[in-house]
């Protein structure tokens, strides 16, 4: 009876044990504002890109929302190469198996964060033009209340930033005339963190 006792304990701690590391190789978090580097429709995988990280996102069981919050619904199908995303769910290393991801460049309420990298800036008007991976140029018009934000979060002005600066920018999306107002914010990338994306830009 011992013997058999000890049978069970030894298999409950290995059952146990085969849990934990099984919990600690994946683990459940969200990564926010990676930009989708590829994307496939027909297999709803995506590779996305944060800080020199590219995670490789099995989407086909997620939730797509629109925007940072909400329960808005998005066809995977509209999902496009360079929007900016929110991926929640299991990560194995860089490997991920997402039960929801939030389209940040979708807009909600109109507001909606973009990539891209400056094409053009006009000192006079305080706008600068975005060239985008899938979306085209946008213009970004620059208040006088909008947090510009240098790769290591220092606060610059309008007039530090440069073309091919890689840029993340918030604010109102007019998607018909392709310009994004009222800015909240702008923050400029680590080009090194980054350099998974400038091959996709055929001018770069």
């Amino acid at each position: 009876m011992k013997s058999k006792i000890i049978l069970v304990s030894l298999g409950a701690m290995t059952f146990l044990t085969g849990l934990i590391l099984l919990a600690r190789a994946s683990e459940h978090k969200t990564v926010k504002n990676a930009i989708i580097e590829k994307i496939s429709h027909s297999a709803k995988t995506l590779e996305a890109v944060k800080s020199g990280t590219t995670y490789v996102v099995d989407a086909k069981n997620a939730k797509i929302r629109k925007g940072s919050s909400g329960s808005k619904v998005l066809k995977y199908s509209k999902v496009k190469k360079g929007d900016v995303i929110n991926i929640e769910g299991s990560f194995d290393d860089e490997n991920v198996t997402a039960t929801k991801i939030r389209d940040l460049s979708y807009y909600n309420k109109h507001t909606a964060t973009f990539y891209g990298v400056i094409d053009s800036l006009t000192e006079s008007t305080k706008t600068f033009k975005i060239d985008t991976l899938d979306r085209g140029k946008q213009t970004v018009a620059v208040l006088s209340s909008t947090d510009i934000e240098n790769k290591d979060g220092d606060d610059i002005e309008f007039s530090d930033l440069k073309e091919d600066d890689k840029v993340l920018v918030r604010g109102y999306w007019n998607e018909s005339k392709k310009t994004i107002t009222k800015t909240k914010w702008v923050n400029v990338l680590d080009d090194d963190d980054y350099e998974d994306l400038d091959s996709l830009y055929p001018q770069q």
